[in-house]
């Protein structure tokens, strides 16, 4: 039995410092060994060293893109900006993600039998992209990427897809304070969970509605919509046995709304 295939087996035993001891030590004489590569970056992973992890999906990136293998492509990318995600350098995460969404939809334009494949790729690297996105404060860009999603998800998305994403992208535009194009979104996200039933995201959606109609001295709707979102919450949360409803912090703020818009109702005349 080679050294390599001596690893594979302490590997798929679960002796991973074993097996990545003796992945360093095929490396150190065979510094283009792939497999033993590959090994490594997913052993540097399980150990949580992922600096090491990352120098070695970017050797194994470098090999691959000479051989235009593009599935492996596409992996190591994103491997590499889910451990830059972990690291929380969000920055080099947004970077190699955004080389994976273009490769990704460099073949989605192609006609064939993988464009499901390559659909369902580019929605999980949407998703990774614009949070990082909207984590580092880089709205307008979170804002083009939740766009692109919806027009991915008319295609190839159900509805409840579409819902969650235009729930991210009211939230990208409510950042920028583009309150018209957030409220239009958070409205057509409450009309697809009229449909599909209601979640927790529904109570944040009518907290959010309810803020930008404060916000625009819009009293009664706010109230409306503030209500709804307590309501709301206080019945999902019902029946959830293991969750406290005082420890979210949207229903914290939705409540602090609903008792302030209350106990001034004698103070909208003033605002119609």
């Amino acid at each position: 039995m080679s050294s390599i295939e001596v690893a594979e087996e302490m590997y798929e035993t679960g002796e991973y410092l074993g097996s990545l001891g003796l992945v360093l030590k095929i490396l150190e004489e065979e510094p283009d060994n792939l497999r033993a590569l590959e090994m490594k970056a997913s052993l540097c992973c399980i150990k949580n060293r992922l600096p090491e992890a990352i120098r070695a999906y970017k050797r194994l990136l470098r090999f691959y893109e000479s051989d235009e293998k593009v599935w492996a492509q596409l992996f190591i990318l994103g491997s590499i900006s889910f451990n830059y995600r972990l690291l929380k350098d969000l920055d080099k995460a947004i970077n190699y993600c955004e080389r994976s969404v273009k490769l990704c939809e460099r073949f989605l334009k192609i006609d064939g039998p993988h464009r499901e494949y390559f659909a369902d790729e580019l929605s999980q690297l949407f998703w990774v992209l614009g949070d990082c996105q909207y984590k580092s404060s880089k709205y307008p860009g979170a804002v083009d990427t939740y766009v692109r999603f919806l027009r991915l998800l008319s295609e190839f998305g159900c509805l409840e897809a579409i819902a969650d994403v235009l729930y991210e992208l009211a939230c990208a535009y409510y950042k920028l304070n583009r309150t018209t194009e957030a409220l239009s979104k958070y409205s057509e996200t409450l009309k697809i969970h009229g449909v599909l039933g209601q979640t927790l995201y529904t109570s944040w959606t009518h907290y959010y509605v309810a803020s930008i109609h404060f916000a625009a001295h819009d009293y009664e709707k706010a109230l409306f919509h503030v209500e709804k979102c307590v309501l709301l919450m206080v019945k999902i949360y019902g029946k959830n046995i293991f969750v406290g409803i005082e420890d979210d912090p949207v229903y914290k703020r939705a409540k602090r709304l609903q008792n302030s818009l209350k106990k001034n109702k004698f103070l909208w005349k003033k605002y119609r």
